[in-house]
């Protein structure tokens, strides 16, 4: 069924990516970064001079699956919200409570079918952080920026089925500073500091990460149900499912041949109709012997064969 199906895989790119950054407390929860100007830039659009492998880690990938995102280092939303709500939440980070910050990567593409859009997010580790008096000095005016570290890896794989993971082969994390841009209005940036290292991307410094997106089977029913629920799923909706459904239905032939397999039943049925008849006639005892009777005969497979002998 599989082989009949087309199992070739095609590729199945990112179509568009986006970043948030936010920031929670008791208080709540601020979007301090947000951008949906990412540029997607296949592995074969680079020149030979870049390099974006160096300890080559893609040797075992199809290079039409690698992209390179860069996102712009200037956030596509402005910073409003009201100096009473800053005041607030400045004063919830002199609380002894938590600190969040998540930093969420928002990848689309073209398929499995419901499971379009794929999310990474990530709560830093609380020990790369920054200083709560840093982020209260950026939000008062004090400061323009502060300094996160290990904010998210270099290199992701999004599998077939949908799920977003960091590369195992080895984990480079991005450090970058966000700052607050105050001009007649107001915007957060990212920045990051080890942008200079990972060239391709013309000079941005705004998040950017090196991404595989695993190859799909075709559309259809057996593509469908790989995408969706990968090999696990079609084999549980073929072999457990349709193979348990046929398994029922061929089990215990050999307990149907006394009724299915019989040369002649005439004499069977013969026996039968008797029976109802003498249960129409209110001949209780003549029904009971003919009852007993036909009982005997299918205990028994040689008197069984004798009875239904063609004539």
């Amino acid at each position: 069924m599989y082989s009949s199906g087309n199992p070739t895989n095609i590729a199945n790119p990112v179509k568009d990516a986006s970043v948030q950054i936010d920031i929670k407390t008791v208080s709540g929860r601020l979007t301090l970064y947000q951008t949906t100007l990412c540029e997607k830039i296949p592995w074969d659009k680079f020149n030979d001079d870049i390099d974006l492998d160096p300890q080559s880690f893609w040797d075992t990938y199809n290079e039409n699956d690698i992209q390179l995102i860069c996102c712009q280092a200037d956030a596509s939303i402005l910073w409003l919200v009201p100096s009473v709500v800053q005041t607030r939440f400045i004063q919830s980070l002199d609380w002894d409570t938590d600190m969040d910050i998540i930093f969420t990567w928002v990848l689309t593409r073209d398929r499995p079918k419901g499971k379009e859009v794929v999310k990474y997010e990530r709560t830093i580790d609380p020990v790369d952080l920054p200083m709560r008096s840093d982020v209260q000095k950026v939000l008062n005016g004090s400061m323009n920026s502060f300094r996160i570290y290990n904010v998210y890896p270099r290199y992701f794989r999004v599998t077939g089925s949908g799920d977003v993971r960091p590369l195992e082969l080895e984990e480079i994390s991005v450090n970058a500073d966000l700052i607050i841009n105050r001009a007649n209005y107001e915007w957060w940036s990212f920045n990051d500091v080890n942008s200079s290292g990972v060239t391709g991307c013309g000079g941005l410094t705004g998040p950017m990460a090196i991404i595989i997106s695993e190859e799909v089977p075709p559309q259809g029913i057996i593509g469908d149900t790989l995408s969706k629920f990968s090999i696990w799923g079609l084999y549980i909706t073929f072999v457990l499912a349709v193979g348990r459904f046929i398994r029922l239905q061929c089990s215990d032939l050999r307990m149907r041949i006394p009724y299915e397999n019989l040369p002649s039943c005439d004499r069977l049925i013969a026996i039968c109709e008797d029976i109802y008849a003498a249960r129409a006639e209110g001949e209780l005892g003549v029904e009971e012997v003919l009852y007993w009777t036909l009982v005997k005969i299918y205990r028994s497979p040689h008197m069984l064969l004798e009875y239904t002998k063609i004539d």
